[in-house]
């Protein structure tokens, strides 16, 4: 899957849950937070990713602040993986 998930420590602080795209570039994930922050009603986006030969279903994931203005946090979250 092109989705991994993982827990870690940054800076003495433990993130719980923390995931990342494996194969695909930084341009792609901050293409796809800011759509799913700027299109957001709320706070989870499920997107279906048609990478050609195979899809995904997503929640993307987007935790606002200031007034619901700016980016707080932002990470998806894999539903289902299919041919």
């Amino acid at each position: 899957d092109p989705v991994l998930t993982l827990q870690f420590k940054w800076n003495g602080v433990e993130k719980f849950v923390g995931t990342s795209f494996i194969g695909v570039t930084p341009e792609f994930e901050m293409a796809l937070y800011t759509m799913a922050f700027l299109a957001a009603e709320g706070n989870e986006n499920e997107i279906t990713l048609d990478a050609g030969h195979e899809k995904f279903d997503l929640n993307v994931k987007c935790h606002k602040y200031d007034g619901n203005t700016k980016v707080g946090s932002s990470y998806v979250e894999a539903l289902a993986h299919y041919e």
